[in-house]
C-alpha cells in the first residue's frame, strides 16, 4: 500500500517536478536541434551525390562521437516524422515523439497526451491499454529514452569540455571525482571520526581543488552499474553546468563536500 506523502514530502515532489521538468525541456531542445542538423547534413550529401554509407547513422555517429549509431538514428527519424507538426502538441517533450515514433496512430495519442497533461510513461500506458493490455506488449520503462539517460545529454556535457578547452579555460582547475578526498573523514555527528580524520578530510578536501595531470578524469575508472552511471553522467552534467555559471547557485566547496559524503556512505560499515 503505498502512503500518502506528508506536507515535506508534498514540496519535495513539487519542487522536484519542476526541475525535472526544466531538464527535460532543455533535452527536448537539443534533441529537436541535433535531429535537424542530421536531416540537413544527409540532404546537402544526398545532393552532393555521396554514396548511402557516407549519410548513414553509423558515419555521423563516427564523425561525432560519443553517441551510438541507434541514437542518431532516433534523433533523426523523430525529426523526420515530426518536426513539422511538433508546434502543434504544445508542452510535450521530444521523448513523447520518440515513444510513439512507429506507432501508427501516433498522432491520436499525442493529442491525448496534450489534452490530459500525460507523461511519456502515461501516454505509453494508455495506449497499451486501449489496445486490450496484451501482455507480450506491456510498456517497460526500459524502453523509453528518457531525458535523463538520453546519450546527446552525455555529448552535450563532452562539447561543454571541449568548448572549454578551445576558449582557453584553465581545465587544470577541475576536481578530480576520481580521487575526491576522504568522505570518510567528514566528522559526521555521531560517526566515531577524530580531530586527525577531520584534519585528513581537510587535506584531501585541498588536494582535490589543485590542478590535474589530466583534463580526462574519469578516463581509465572501472565500468559501473547501469543505475550507478546514468546517476554519474547526470551529476556530471550538473557540475558542468554550475561551473560554467560561475558556481552562483551553489559554491564548488559544497560540492565538493557532498561528494566526500558519498565517499563517506560507500566505506562506512552501516
Amino acid at each position: 500500500m503505498i502512503e500518502p506523502l506528508g506536507l515535506a514530502g508534498a514540496l519535495e515532489e513539487e519542487t522536484s517536478l519542476t526541475y525535472l521538468g526544466k531538464w527535460n525541456l532543455l533535452v527536448s531542445s537539443t534533441n529537436w536541434e541535433k535531429g535537424r542538423i542530421i536531416h540537413q547534413w544527409r540532404i546537402a550529401l544526398v545532393e552532393a551525390q555521396a554514396s548511402p554509407l557516407q549519410f548513414s547513422d553509423e558515419a555521423w555517429s563516427r564523425r561525432v562521437g560519443n553517441v551510438s549509431s541507434q541514437h542518431v538514428g532516433r534523433l533523426r527519424r523523430v525529426f523526420d516524422r515530426f518536426a513539422e507538426v511538433c508546434a502543434t502538441y504544445p508542452g510535450l517533450y521530444w521523448s513523447h515523439f520518440q515513444a510513439g515514433l512507429d506507432w501508427d496512430d501516433a498522432e491520436m495519442w499525442l493529442e491525448g497526451a496534450v489534452q490530459n497533461g500525460w507523461s511519456v510513461a502515461e501516454m505509453r500506458t494508455s495506449r497499451w491499454m486501449a489496445m486490450g493490455s496484451p501482455v507480450e506488449e506491456q510498456p517497460r520503462d526500459a524502453d523509453v529514452v528518457s531525458a535523463e539517460m538520453d546519450e546527446d545529454v552525455v555529448e552535450e556535457a563532452t562539447t561543454e569540455i571541449r568548448d572549454l578547452s578551445t576558449s582557453g579555460a584553465d581545465l587544470s582547475q577541475d576536481p578530480d571525482f576520481g580521487d575526491e578526498g576522504s568522505a570518510e573523514d567528514g566528522g559526521y555527528e555521531g560517526d566515531g571520526s577524530s580531530s586527525d580524520e577531520s584534519a585528513t578530510s581537510a587535506e584531501h578536501s585541498a588536494s582535490a581543488m589543485a590542478p590535474l595531470e589530466s583534463a580526462r578524469p574519469f578516463e581509465n575508472l572501472a565500468a559501473l552499474p547501469p543505475d550507478m552511471a546514468d546517476a554519474m553522467e547526470s551529476f556530471k552534467l550538473s557540475i558542468l553546468r554550475h561551473k560554467l555559471n560561475g558556481w552562483t547557485e551553489v559554491a564548488a566547496e559544497d560540492v565538493l563536500e557532498a561528494l566526500a559524503g558519498l565517499r563517506h556512505l560507500v566505506m562506512s560499515s552501516t
